[in-house]
């Protein structure tokens, strides 16, 4: 069950894409690995996913916008589902949420600068002042993983960011595409 609570962080993770707050998005992959043989896909295991981040950004909702986008995604590319016999590799994802805090600390000086004043002295004027702002948010991990059909993992890629607190529908579905988009980019990798 969705609760008002958990409503304006939905889908959130995946809208970072569209969002002014940095998304730091990374790869990695077994060199040893010829990617190109690749042909055919399957859906690795989905009980292996982190039930209280999937529940804060939607649950069933996100699950379903991730797959369908991480099939389109490789789809594109050339890879072809196949639910029944065997697959050349298997695709996993993970979320995982945190609670994060910015904390800082300005001075002010009443809107007054250091300086000469009236009767040529050097100092500041007014009464200054320190003010501390601190800024609760979640932190959200979206991680892509590729694995052999017995369990090896090969590739993954990793998009981190700060979690927005709202955004419609249309956004989340349009960040989620652009994400995705982003993280698969350098899949299969092409070893120089």
């Amino acid at each position: 069950m969705i609760t008002a609570r958990v409503l304006p962080a939905l889908f959130g993770l995946l809208f970072l894409a569209g969002c002014s707050s940095p998304v730091t998005v990374d790869s990695d992959y077994t060199p040893e690995i010829d990617f190109s043989a690749f042909k055919t896909y399957s859906w690795y295991n989905t009980a292996l996913r982190d039930p209280k981040s999937l529940d804060y950004l939607g649950g069933d909702i996100f699950d379903k916008r991730v797959r369908y986008n991480i099939d389109a995604e490789l789809q594109a590319k050339g890879f072809v589902l196949k639910n029944e016999g065997p697959v050349d590799f298997k695709v996993n994802y993970d979320v995982l949420t945190q609670d994060r805090q910015d904390i800082h600390t300005y001075n002010t000086y009443s809107g007054m600068a250091p300086g000469f004043g009236y009767y040529g002295h050097y100092g500041y004027g007014g009464m200054g002042s320190t003010t501390t702002q601190v800024v609760n948010y979640k932190q959200g991990q979206l991680i892509v993983d590729i694995v052999l059909p017995d369990d090896t993992l090969v590739w993954r890629g990793t998009a981190e960011g700060r979690i927005p607190r709202n955004a419609k529908p249309e956004q989340r579905e349009k960040g989620t595409r652009e994400l995705i988009a982003k993280i698969l980019e350098k899949f299969p990798p092409n070893p120089q």
